[in-house]
């Protein structure tokens, strides 16, 4: 005769008087008569708990459950929330369950009556029952706030690592411990308490070692340090479970032995690097092993049972992709993933190719492997799925080489043609990077663009023909081909705007070299630009116009043609247009010699090699380009380009802005591929010596750079200093000035302070952040002996930043202090902290205070925590400015990566992530902003190279949003400089 555990506690009686309520509203013929009903039985259960005194635990769970079924339809409740705290007090489990399951409904973490049931919550913790306890549990975990957080954390805790616990209440103690630490990051600190919560995986219990996996891969995904000596139990446990075939078969799912656990025991050992043989690195490996056995040697079940066992054989595949040390699992993994690209789930194909991606990024050796695919993966771009074909470009972008360069961008030049538009973009980006990065020679690099441009030439960004552009103009051998080229594809009846840009600029400076031939003469080149001149756009018409004075200057039987064209547009409505007209027309009539010299063929653009040498005659030189002309960043191109690229001459009115020399940018070698994409900074004179000196310190770190993290960075600009929102200032040299930005800076990276003090008035602080939410409260003491009066507050919400000052009164006698709450939504990116204005009247004369607040973006940043490999793979899908920006700055301080790790991630709000970069003196960072302009979350990656020895810092951002990542990049320097 079989036994069933019951609890004893439950009551066998249901409450009748409850189900006939439930059947009246339900069967109400309409929604006055079910009101009728609700409001007459909201009446009775106020009279029962006003009048009725003496009202048993029965009938007490019975209204308040009548009073929660209704909260759940919709109607307001303004009582029986005590009634729910006083069950909680019961010693019957039944009347203990409804009061907790009320309170769970009726309240929330912010509600004014949690503290009140702290002490109700720290009773049933402490009490002998397991159901007492896990109902404590289960209301912590939907309702406990951070009050509830710092008082019941270190019971919890005691609680999870006691013997005497039963397995259900040790597992609810981690998963509460869980939801603390993610609802209040940092908060539970395990330092004192790691060797003991380890302990606990020896625990036999599958269900609480499930629970406990998932507390210990959270507090390990933010710092892994500490959580060593987990590793040998946790290999141990896949030992048995996997090899030794020791488990309840309860935890049997499917023919899959726990698979829940073991994805989460592999996922673990990923925040680690590869174990030792101490640490039991050896059976890891025969564990792997085993794990692929049983997936080849598993027959073809149910659905789920395919999906349980894929489930552990991708996290083994992670994990021997991140440990990167075995030839022979890595082999296995090749033909494993090769089979993975031919099945029919889509599911399965998608985790294939992504798995794919990150293993043929390990080395020449794992590309090689998967080389043998590169037609199925071909084919997976005609799949119906839109994600499988983002997963297989990703792949064939990480699996091209010199040797099947050619092969791969002419497949995906044909696939252009027919990709649908939502990926078209990304498509066409990583073409024109292939194309530049392994073409053996520039000809067949210019008909690939210029095929870009024909096919997709709306996607094609100005970056890339910009890169086309120079590439051309710095070699020779190429300046003919590309001549005759881009003369005939304008022939095209219908040619891009982005193509007329090229033909200009190209024919321009070269078109001399095919003039010899009748069908393309001078003549016939200025016809054939000029044809599609009406059709273009302004920044299009005034880059011809440039090429028609270019043309003055080659073939002076153009003069007549070009000067009438000038003539047309003397007036034209647009400024630029008509600006460049009246000055070609005059130069173009002036002295010959003079518009030869000024007329001159472009130089070639400067090397990085030569920039620190560089004199005023090549900042000159580079007014033939605009200065914020977009490079290429290890072979890649920006993706949303905001300049434009300027004719061959600028007029000069505006070669005084344009006086910028080059940064240190390869221009001159484009498959090198050693540089980073960055913008020119306008300096001043001595900005070619400082850049020297930035190279020279900065040395070891470009020998020593890893690879990680695409190609060796370079190129380095001057620094652009600027604070991130500094207070309102009038002088950088005024004390108060200097202790008001110093109060602002340290208040950005707390909550709590004195934002400004004199001897009249301090002004402090404190704030809270709670997801978009946030509050203030500002404190005005008076500290003369004369009462301030008519003291007011200005303070404006600011784009992206709604706040809600509420009113104070207009005197602060003198030893008193006022309090402002202030509460404000973040919408939206904001780049400035908002301004607060106060003014009052003193006997001398009126005051008048402006600060800026130490409200700034950070502190709306929520962890975004990354392995390794998915870092890297984030990392490289964002390139060019305005999205990626690198600064250089000088530490005022001897840099201390431990106090800047400090400021990063608690200051911040910027997750430090460990392990990434194996140079200690590095910092990889990565964040998550969740009120994007445009609805979506946005991820942005951080990492800071420093030179301790010459305390120089690198600075390299890339982001979602052009305008988030320029304020990151604010904020580190003010903080970290």
């Amino acid at each position: 005769m079989s036994m069933s555990v019951t609890n004893p506690n439950i009551a066998k009686t249901s409450m009748r008087g409850l189900t006939n309520f439930i059947s009246d509203l339900r069967n109400s013929p309409s929604k006055e008569n079910e009101e009728k009903r609700v409001t007459k039985e909201m009446a009775h259960i106020r009279k029962e708990f006003k009048e009725n005194k003496n009202i048993d635990g029965y009938q007490r769970r019975k209204y308040v459950c009548k009073l929660v079924y209704m909260y759940m339809l919709g109607y307001e409740l303004d009582f029986g929330h005590m009634e729910a705290v006083t069950l909680l007090s019961s010693t019957k489990f039944s009347e203990k369950q409804i009061g907790y399951i009320a309170l769970g409904i009726l309240l929330n973490e912010q509600h004014e009556m949690l503290p009140l049931i702290i002490n109700s919550f720290k009773e049933d913790l402490l009490a002998r029952s397991d159901y007492f306890q896990s109902l404590a549990l289960a209301a912590i975990c939907n309702i406990g706030g951070k009050e509830v957080a710092e008082f019941l954390s270190p019971l919890i805790q005691k609680l999870l690592i006691a013997n005497t616990s039963s397995p259900m209440v040790k597992k609810r103690c981690a998963l509460a411990i869980l939801r603390m630490n993610r609802k209040h990051i940092g908060f539970v600190s395990p330092d004192s308490w790691v060797e003991r919560l380890v302990s606990v995986l020896d625990e036999p219990d599958f269900g609480v070692l499930t629970s406990l996996m998932s507390l210990l891969i959270e507090l390990a995904s933010e710092n892994p340090v500490g959580w060593e000596p987990a590793i040998p139990k946790v290999i141990y446990l896949l030992k048995k479970i996997i090899i030794n075939k020791e488990f309840p078969k309860e935890y049997v799912y499917y023919h899959v032995t726990c698979p829940w656990l073991q994805v989460k025991l592999l996922k673990f050992l990923r925040y680690f690097p590869a174990p030792d043989e101490s640490q039991g690195g050896k059976v890891l490996g025969e564990i792997l092993t085993a794990i692929f056995a049983q997936s080849e040697s598993a027959k073809a079940g149910t659905v789920n049972h395919k999906n349980s066992l894929n489930a552990v054989l991708f996290e083994a595949i992670n994990l021997i992709i991140h440990l990167d040390n075995d030839p022979v699992l890595l082999k296995q993994t090749s033909l494993l993933l090769g089979r993975f690209l031919t099945v029919k789930e889509t599911n399965i194909r998608y985790l294939g190719l992504e798995a794919m991606s990150h293993f043929a990024s390990l080395s020449n050796e794992t590309s090689i492997m998967i080389k043998k695919y590169q037609d199925t993966v071909l084919l997976s771009l005609k799949d119906s799925d839109i994600s499988i074909r983002r997963r297989a470009l990703d792949l064939l972008y990480g699996m091209c080489d010199k040797n099947t360069c050619k092969h791969i961008v002419a497949e995906l030049l044909s696939y252009l043609q027919t990709a649908d538009y939502a990926i078209r973009e990304e498509l066409v980006i990583k073409i024109a990077n292939l194309a530049e990065k392994f073409a053996s020679n520039y000809s067949w690099y210019v008909d690939v663009i210029l095929q870009l441009i024909t096919t997709a030439g709306d996607f094609v960004s100005d970056d890339i023909w910009f890169r086309v552009v120079k590439i051309v103009t710095n070699h020779e051998d190429i300046q003919a081909y590309a001549a005759s080229t881009v003369f005939n594809a304008l022939q095209s009846r219908n040619c891009h705007e982005t193509l007329i840009k090229v033909g200009g600029y190209i024919l321009g400076e070269f078109g001399h070299l095919i003039a010899d031939n009748p069908q393309s003469s001078p003549l016939v080149q200025f016809n054939i630009l000029h044809s599609k001149f009406n059709t273009c756009g302004a920044p299009t018409k005034a880059l011809l116009l440039s090429t028609y004075a270019k043309f003055v200057n080659l073939f002076p039987e153009l003069t007549q043609q070009t000067q009438e064209v000038f003539k047309q547009h003397q007036s034209y409505i647009d400024a630029e247009i008509q600006q460049r007209a009246c000055e070609y027309l005059n130069l173009t009539s002036l002295n010959e010699d003079l518009m030869q010299t000024v007329l001159d063929v472009i130089p070639a653009f400067i090397d990085a090699k030569d920039n620190s040498n560089t004199t005023s005659n090549t900042a000159n030189n580079s007014n033939m380009i605009n200065s914020q002309d977009s490079k290429i960043s290890s072979g890649g191109y920006n993706q949303s380009p905001q300049t434009q690229i300027q004719p061959q001459v600028q007029p000069q009115a505006q070669n005084q802005q344009q006086n910028v020399s080059t940064n240190g940018l390869d221009l001159l070698d484009p498959f090198g591929l050693g540089l980073t994409n960055q913008q020119p900074t306008q300096q001043p004179t001595q900005q070619p010596v400082y850049q020297q000196q930035q190279a020279e310190s900065f040395s070891p770190i470009q020998n020593d750079t890893v690879s990680s993290f695409g190609q060796q960075q370079g190129g380095f600009n001057s620094p652009t200093i600027q604070a991130a929102g500094s207070p309102i200032s009038s002088g950088g040299s005024d004390p108060m000035q200097i202790k008001i930005l110093a109060s602002y800076k340290r208040l950005c990276l707390v909550t709590e302070g004195v934002l400004y003090e004199d001897s009249m008035l301090q002004v402090g602080l404190k704030s809270e952040y709670q997801s978009g939410q946030g509050r203030l409260m500002l404190y005005y003491g008076n500290s003369s002996t004369f009462p301030l009066t008519n003291f007011n507050i200005t303070l404006n919400s600011i784009a992206g930043l709604t706040l809600q000052p509420q009113s104070i009164a207009p005197v602060i006698q003198p030893k008193a202090q006022l309090q402002q709450p202030v509460t404000f939504t973040c919408t939206a990116e904001f780049t400035e902290s908002p301004i607060i204005t106060i003014n009052f009247l003193t006997p001398g004369k009126p005051i008048t205070i402006s600060l800026r607040l130490p409200i700034v973006i950070s502190k709306f940043f929520e962890p975004l925590r990354l392995s390794s490999g998915d870092f890297f793979a984030r990392w490289k899908t964002i390139s060019g400015k305005p999205l990626e920006i690198q600064e250089i700055f000088k530490s005022t301080k001897p840099i201390d990566i431990q106090s800047y790790n400090r400021v990063i991630q608690e200051g911040l709000n910027i997750t430090v992530l460990k392990q990434v970069d194996p140079n200690p003196n590095n910092i990889v960072a990565s964040c998550l902003f969740p009120f994007g302009s445009n609805g979506q979350p946005i991820n942005s990656y951080i990492r800071i190279e420093t030179n301790p020895q010459a305390n120089m810092c690198r600075l390299t951002i890339r982001s979602q949003s052009a305008t988030l990542t320029n304020t990151i990049k604010n904020l580190l320097i003010s903080h970290l400089q």
